[in-house]
């Protein structure tokens, strides 16, 4: 199936100025067509005909855009030239507010394909609506649809084409009831046993349009989660497994038995989420006998399984667990003789890994979703571990969707990031084409940003939604941190500017608005001190003083050690930098961890979950185990421990500067860059000295640091 193609959500050129539309193929059949079948998913009410004879219609139903419905077509097409036509009445578009108005043009849409043996026609560009080709929305699996239930499972390449999926091999069963269970060395989860308990399950579908794939999911898992807990399901046979880490996962079922066989499942990403809390995945399946069924992937680490049926009948099952994501190929890596750091790493690499999604989502469960700060953070680990950043430039195109008129995400500071996060691009990959094709979106939101300066104070003239960190900060606090923020995307805008001639972005005319840099030294908010000093509102000096006094407490959030480790490495404080990062990633390998968290608590608590929700406004858990901003690690080490630092766009000028922290002494590894990876291995000697070895490819200018280490002239390799 991999050389089929994955249908894209089309519609009218108008989009949903125009609500009422007719789409149509004409297609050519040489051979007759047997078992012919139309799926199909759309945002209206659906009359289909084929030559012009009514064959189905799809209601419009909120469920209808969550699933593909399936059309049983004539029992045979006949040779010739056939025409199909979806005449679409929309009564109710998709809802957009500020948050996702990035999704305005994808408000209607319709999604399907017609096969048969021989014919796959996938709904894309091709099909016509009123003589104007139909207009792509968006691709299978992006917001504001998200995947659909029933479709076939190779659907799971996405609609860029490029996810993919890797057999997990490694499962432990952790308790088991009333059954036989058995793991192969492939990682198939064999079931055999006796049904005990038999029960009708209620049916849960979408009754209402949701902004985001995810609300939707969790709603409805809350509601069958609620059935279950008065089922009592625990006295029939069930199991719970776990695999080696958090994964995006999906789960094949294969029905051994001679009757249908129901299942209910959980997945969740830690245990005391499957224990305690009614939203953690819950979900119900149906196999018949001898088939198969496979699962949309979600982000889970532990399965529970219940199985349901006749008491006394027998069933007999195999699971297979499979990986999905972008399978990237790993360049960047970092080896230790200091365990703990290797492990961070290694963590880092996997939750920045399997957030490759159709975009650099924020978490496999949570939110699977493009924020821009989010993914500004996740790029850092993206520029030194691998080589192909597709998935990172779709989630910055998406995001530059926004239209005038509003901020990215519905926050200032994540419109000023996004400028910040190009320029991150452009000086890690000296891509001049990609940033010229994104000059109109630049523009426009750059345009925004002027237009919402005023010219007086240099301040933004409102103060809605300043939202800096999730840790609680004062409205004042985080007035000044957002303007540090706007002063770092001007510099941004000023660096591209300067890099690409011809770029000519509009700058602000108006100098920076004066804030004192008390504003930030004095602020019990410690990303507002860390943001001041990195947008230059706070002096060297001043950071200094204030950097040796920090002890790091709660709240704290990987956001804001992240920074803190950074502005102490840039200060020459790299042992310091390095403690923040063990203190917070080490405390989350501690409870546990395989992803790294959206927050965490440095107190120890018995209920991670809930202790994290005490940072946000949720009232109820939510807080992601598994989010790609706290990635951060990756660079982190790569710069200040192997000590590679481009100065130059693309990697033509770099510093290198290795450092022993603590209980290191021996390091090595690589550092993805656009002209080839550069590998580095040093040790420490008797002597307190760094011997070290830098092999990077020819072209690249290298200036040796020597402020934080006393380092022995560093060998040169051939380059590869």
């Amino acid at each position: 199936m991999a050389d089929k193609a994955v249908p894209k959500w089309i519609w009218h050129e108008a989009g949903s100025d125009r609500m009422q539309i007719v789409l149509e193929r004409s297609f050519d059949v040489e051979t007759e067509i047997n078992d012919a079948k139309l799926y199909l998913a759309a945002t209206g009410h659906v009359a289909i005909t084929l030559d012009d004879r009514l064959v189905g219609e799809l209601p419009e139903h909120p469920g209808n855009l969550a699933s593909f419905t399936e059309f049983g077509f004539p029992e045979t097409i006949a040779p010739g030239h056939h025409r199909i036509q979806l005449k679409i009445d929309c009564k109710e578009a998709m809802p957009i507010v500020d948050v996702n108005v990035h999704l305005i043009e994808r408000r209607v849409g319709c999604l399907g394909y017609l096969e048969g043996n021989g014919l796959w026609m996938p709904t894309d560009e091709s099909w016509t609506s009123e003589d104007l080709l139909a207009r792509a929305v968006c691709v299978y699996g992006e917001e504001p649809y998200g995947d659909l239930e029933n479709a076939p499972s190779w659907f799971v390449k996405g609609g860029y084409g490029d996810i993919g999926t890797s057999a997990l091999t490694s499962c432990d069963v952790l308790e088991q009831s009333r059954l036989d269970a058995q793991i192969g060395e492939d990682g198939i989860l064999t079931l055999k046993g006796m049904y005990a308990k038999e029960t009708r399950l209620p049916e849960i579908r979408r009754n209402e349009r949701h902004i985001f794939y995810h609300l939707r999911k969790q709603q409805e898992w809350t509601e069958l989660r609620a059935f279950q807990q008065q089922a009592g399901l625990d006295e029939g046979p069930w199991i719970r497994v776990a695999m080696d880490a958090e994964y995006n996962m999906r789960f094949r079922v294969d029905n051994d038995s001679d009757r249908p066989v129901l299942l209910l499942w959980n997945g969740t990403e830690s245990i005391a989420e499957l224990d305690n809390y009614a939203g953690c995945i819950t979900e119900s399946i149906t196999v018949v006998p001898g088939e198969s069924f496979t699962i949309l992937p979600q982000g889970m680490r532990y399965v529970q399984f219940f199985m349901i049926g006749p008491p006394e009948e027998a069933f007999c099952l195999r699971i297979a667990f499979e990986e999905v994501g972008v399978m990237l190929e790993q360049i960047g890596q970092f080896r230790s003789d200091l365990p703990v750091a290797d492990r961070i790493y290694q963590t880092s690499v996997h939750t920045n890994r399997i957030c490759h999604q159709t975009g650099l989502w924020d978490g496999v469960k949570r939110d699977r979703l493009n924020w821009t700060y989010d993914f500004f953070m996740a790029a850092k680990a993206d520029y030194v571990l691998w080589n192909d950043f597709a998935v990172l430039k779709r989630t910055i195109r998406e995001l530059g969707d926004t239209p005038y008129g509003y901020w990215m995400n519905s926050i200032p500071a994540y419109t000023c990031w996004w400028f910040v996060n190009i320029w991150d691009y452009y000086l890690h990959t000296a891509d001049r084409e990609f940033v010229m094709a994104m000059q109109p979106d630049l523009t426009r939101h750059m345009g925004w940003i002027i237009e919402n300066i005023d010219p007086a104070s240099g301040l933004l003239k409102q103060r809605h939604q300043a939202f800096i960190e999730w840790v609680p900060m004062t409205e004042e606090d985080a007035w000044h941190t957002l303007h540090a923020v706007l002063a770092l995307a001007i510099q941004s805008v000023r660096r591209l500017n300067e890099a690409i001639p011809g770029l000519e972005l509009p700058v602000p005319e108006n100098p920076l608005p004066s804030i004192s840099a008390s504003e930030f030294l004095d602020s019990s908010s410690l990303i507002a001190l860390l943001l001041g000093a990195e947008s230059g509102y706070v002096s060297e000096a001043q950071e200094l003083a204030a950097l040796n006094r920090i002890a790091l407490s709660d709240p704290v959030t990987p956001l804001s050690a992240y920074w803190l480790a950074e502005r102490l490495a840039l200060r020459g404080m790299l042992d310091q930098g390095w403690e923040a990062v063990e203190q917070v990633w080490g405390r989350m390998l501690a409870q546990g961890a395989t992803t790294f968290w959206e927050s965490i608590t440095l107190a120890q608590t018995d209920d991670f979950h809930h202790a994290l929700t005490t940072y946000t406004a949720y009232d109820s858990y939510r807080i992601s185990l598994c989010h790609s901003w706290s990635s951060t690690p990756v660079q982190w080490m790569s710069r200040h421990l192997l000590g590679i630092r481009p100065l130059a766009p693309g990697y033509s000028k770099i510093s290198f500067q290795p450092h022993a922290v603590p209980g290191m002494n021996r390091c090595q590894g690589t550092v993805s860059t656009p002209q080839g990876p550069i590998h580095v291995r040093w040790e420490r000697q008797a002597d307190g000295t760094l011997a070290s070895t830098i092999d990077a490819p020819e072209g690249i200018e290298i200036v040796d640091g020597t402020e934080n280490d006393r380092l022995q002239p560093a060998s040169r390799g051939n380059g590869k």
